[in-house]
């Protein structure tokens, strides 16, 4: 399940639909005033901005204060550092790879058939979505209104959250999921992608144009909205995401151990760099890659698509649990 919040900003005109800037005087108020009258406040400025009284009515019955589940949440993430293969071989263990494997299975002909439309290998997709939410079996139970109303008001990020909020009643508005189902885990993020509510408004797709963008239920919807993601944030089908390599002594690590510093496969190559067992090296030695070594090794040359995948989740050992684990699901090098 995802524990990410994706630091962006948005200013943007949708469908009628105007997400406040972070002048809000609605978000910037929260704290100052009550719950119930911070909420009526909120209610004209939903209803404002095209959002049914009866849909906002309903989202918010039987929400009665901030919720305290979501704030212990919110206050106590824990801050324990692991190590990369430790955090890998607990997200990314055998029982989720041979489900993995079952699911892509069975979901064969969709996956290639989006993995074809959107030049996404449909490996990557899958192991996505087992990692978010174990091939949707595990999506979370915390009803997204209520989260991030409760870090709408009381968070220290409240501005961020307020505009969550607004693109969730969207949601509910366009009728894309009923409310009853629109759970997610702490934070806001729902569906087998567990997308943001920003998210699913920029990346969603309703692959089997039904009118919804349903990632909650529709796998058609699901596995082109994680393609889309990708495609979108610049993954390139035609190269690699990672390489394990070994370093010659001779190499400073401190000068070229770094996600920031990338150069030429060849003049890593040049470098002295070797590919674990006997890998072979992509074809095309013009590739940009960088070296990085996540905390207890291995030491990895990464590529673009390794940076893309950290655009969905701003963490290298998310981004090479997701490599590590395509590669497994699918059962051979994916470069």
């Amino acid at each position: 399940m995802k524990r990410k919040i994706i630091l962006l900003t948005f200013g943007l005109i949708i469908s009628g639909f105007f997400i406040l800037s972070s002048l809000s005087p609605t978000a910037n108020a929260a704290q100052s005033m009550p719950w119930n009258e911070w909420v009526q406040q909120l209610r004209a400025e939903a209803i404002a901005q095209g959002i049914r009284p009866e849909i906002f009515d309903d989202a918010f019955a039987n929400i009665k204060a901030p919720s305290r589940r979501v704030l212990h949440f919110e206050r106590t993430q824990p801050e324990k550092r692991i190590a990369f293969l430790k955090y890998r071989s607990t997200r990314a263990d055998p029982f989720r790879i041979q489900l993995g494997r079952k699911e892509y299975e069975r979901y064969h002909k969709l996956l290639n058939e989006v993995g074809f439309q959107f030049k996404v290998n449909p490996c990557f997709i899958v192991s996505i979505w087992g990692l978010e939410t174990s091939y949707g079996r595990y999506m979370g139970d915390f009803p997204v209104i209520q989260s991030l109303a409760t870090l709408a008001y009381e968070s220290p990020r409240r501005v961020f959250f307020h505009k969550q909020l607004l693109y969730a009643l969207q949601i509910l508005n366009e009728g894309h999921v009923d409310l009853q189902h629109f759970k997610g885990e702490w934070a806001g993020a729902s569906g087998q992608p567990q997308f943001l509510p920003s998210s699913w408004h920029h990346y969603a797709i309703d692959y089997d144009h039904d009118g919804k963008k349903d990632i909650w239920e529709t796998k058609a919807d699901v596995f082109a909205s994680i393609a889309n993601y990708l495609l979108q944030h610049g993954w390139r089908a035609d190269q690699p995401w990672a390489i394990e390599v070994t370093l010659p002594h001779s190499l400073s690590e401190e000068q070229w151990v770094n996600v920031d510093v990338t150069q030429s496969l060849g003049e890593w190559r040049r470098l002295g760099l070797n590919t674990i067992d006997g890998r072979p090296w992509p074809s095309d030695e013009r590739l940009q890659a960088a070296l990085i070594r996540p905390y207890g090794g291995p030491d990895l040359l990464i590529f673009p698509n390794f940076k893309v995948i950290m655009k969905w989740n701003r963490s290298t050992y998310y981004a090479g649990t997701v490599g590590w684990m395509a590669e497994q699901i699918c059962a051979r090098p994916l470069q």
